[in-house]
């Protein structure tokens, strides 16, 4: 039992330092994450073979705890979708932790039909040990086909089982409803202005500002460029948009009043737009701003 029992501690100790709350740096996580899976594999083995993973050929038993381990993740993860749940840490450990669980009561379910079995063939010969009866058993190859097949069974379902689980995922994700992602419309500085920080300075004859223009997934429409200083709406301009398109444009601002404030310059297309600040370059005395 306690071949059991440890690994399924081991895998809850581990998901447990996963969560989002423990707030640990990934050197820490990725090591709690491989121990977490490798103990899940163990669970795994124990439950498709009722063996623990250190009996039989090392190498082969140690090679599916990885197989395994690795594997629950993803299937997990891959279980998720299908079920409307958000492929997120706290899912995904819940869903492994749960998982882990099922696996050691299998585990467990089968240890106990084991030793079932196993005193039922030990009280086929009375006041023998079984250890100590002479000659071949005549099960003997019998126990070494189920042995045989056991590990045949514990390198292919996983396999099975992460194909089946991936393909019927991939399927539901192809026939499920593909609602069309929604269209929008954006407004950006562009060029030299991209780079604004700081209230620009404005001449007296006026600054030019390039500005990109970007549509996607809506029609074709004309809407109307306008440009806002201080608040209020200073020039307007139609600019027909189509969709797909970028656009580069330069929208002028005039000069400003020289009392040295800064102020708000709006430039918007439709719903869209963008704001920075500017201030007039030449100061003639200054207002409180």
């Amino acid at each position: 039992m306690r071949t059991i029992l440890r690994p399924l501690v081991t895998a809850y100790a581990s998901l447990s330092v996963l969560l989002p709350a423990a707030g640990l740096p990934w050197p820490l996580l990725l090591p709690a994450c491989l121990i977490g899976l490798l103990a899940v594999g163990e669970l795994w083995v124990r439950a498709v073979t009722g063996r623990p993973a250190e009996s039989g050929i090392p190498a082969v038993r140690a090679g599916l705890v990885v197989l395994t381990g690795l594997l629950t993740l993803p299937a997990v993860a891959l279980l998720l979708h299908p079920l409307g749940a958000r492929v997120e840490p706290v899912p995904l450990i819940a869903g492994t932790a749960l998982l882990a669980t099922v696996l050691a009561a299998i585990g467990l379910l089968r240890l106990y039909v084991s030793r079932r079995a196993d005193r039922g063939e030990a009280d086929d010969e009375p006041g023998v040990p079984a250890q100590r009866v002479a000659g071949p058993r005549p099960e003997a190859t019998g126990t070494r086909a189920r042995a045989t097949a056991r590990t045949a069974a514990a390198i292919l379902i996983p396999i099975a089982l992460s194909l089946v689980v991936g393909g019927v995922a991939i399927r539901t994700v192809e026939r499920g409803a593909h609602p069309e992602l929604p269209g929008y419309l954006t407004v950006a500085l562009n060029g030299w202005a991209a780079g604004i920080t700081d209230p620009v300075a404005v001449p007296a004859h006026g600054l030019s500002v390039p500005v990109r223009i970007t549509s996607s997934g809506l029609p074709t429409s004309t809407e109307m460029l306008r440009l806002r200083v201080g608040g209020s709406v200073v020039a307007t301009r139609p600019v027909t948009v189509m969709t797909g398109k970028v656009y580069a444009l330069s929208v002028r601002v005039p000069a400003l009043p020289p009392d040295g404030c800064a102020r708000p310059i709006g430039i918007s297309v439709g719903s869209a737009g963008t704001i920075f600040y500017a201030r007039a370059q030449t100061v003639r005395g200054r207002t409180a701003c």
